[in-house]
């Protein structure tokens, strides 16, 4: 998908795919992966999802 991008703990995924969800405006969902095995073990790291110029609110997770 051409505009979107993800990077998690400063290193881009691929976007395999993303749709709005049904029942819930506003709502939409954003499949990426695989992870590359260099995110293993990094603990707490960022994700963060741009479309065009527009940055979404950044998620924190932690990778074991």
């Amino acid at each position: 998908p051409s505009g979107l991008s993800v990077s998690i703990g400063g290193t881009m995924v691929p976007v395999l795919g993303y749709a709005a969800v049904d029942g819930f405006a506003g709502l939409d969902q954003c499949n990426i992966g695989p992870l590359p095995r260099s995110l293993a073990g990094r603990g707490n790291v960022n994700v963060v999802l741009s479309a065009g110029t527009k940055t979404a609110n950044t998620v924190n997770v932690s990778i074991k």
